[in-house]
């Protein structure tokens, strides 16, 4: 209906429910069923309106962006998605794992060299070791620096690690499925040597 034309009825619905209005300004049966009319159109209206155009705002899909880290952050949320989900319950963050897999590959690195290995910073590798250790999956043994310490496995971290080994496994082939095994493994050797370059430069 054109907006003029809503305008009117505003007016005579305005007339309808103004106590003030006696007599002729009073409006007739049919008049006051045309205005219910009216209503449930404009609602009608809206309802349409918005099952049109929310869809659109909210299924957006993912894009293509400029920025190289951009990028990558896109890439490592859905990476990060995929193997939180196959690690499922086990109670060991994704981080977490990722140290404990270093510790199985070299045991006994110190926290330092732990951190450059994986990529991460010292705090954050101090944070992450401290957790490890307070779940009895990691065990540390003294340097002849005292403020510096070896990690290595517990005896329950290795019983945990092989349990997730599967779930690992499992999503290193679910990750080669959907990328193919190929673009996968360049991928992988891609995103390592930037890592190594960017760290280096």
């Amino acid at each position: 209906m054109h907006c003029n034309q809503i305008g009117k009825w505003e007016l005579k619905r305005h007339r309808a429910t103004d106590p003030a209005r006696t007599g002729a300004n009073v409006l007739s049966p049919r008049e006051v069923e045309e205005i219910a009319l009216v209503e449930s159109m404009a609602c009608l209206t809206v309802h349409v309106y918005t099952s049109n155009i929310l869809p659109t705002m909210t299924q957006m899909s993912l894009q293509a962006l400029p920025c190289y880290c951009a990028t990558l952050r896109q890439a490592a949320r859905a990476a990060t998605t995929l193997y939180e989900a196959a690690l499922g319950d086990s109670g060991v963050p994704l981080t977490q794992f990722t140290a404990l897999q270093v510790m199985v590959m070299s045991p006994n690195l110190t926290t330092t060299e732990l951190a450059e290995i994986i990529g991460i910073d010292q705090t954050t590798a101090t944070r992450t070791l401290a957790l490890i250790k307070k779940a009895g999956l990691a065990r540390t043994t003294s340097t002849h620096d005292r403020r510096e310490r070896r990690w290595a496995l517990s005896a329950e971290g290795e019983r945990t690690m092989r349990k997730l080994m599967a779930k690992w496994e499992k999503a290193q082939a679910a990750f080669e499925a959907r990328l193919g095994a190929a673009a996968a493994a360049a991928l992988k050797q891609s995103a390592y040597l930037a890592a190594r370059t960017l760290t280096s430069a």
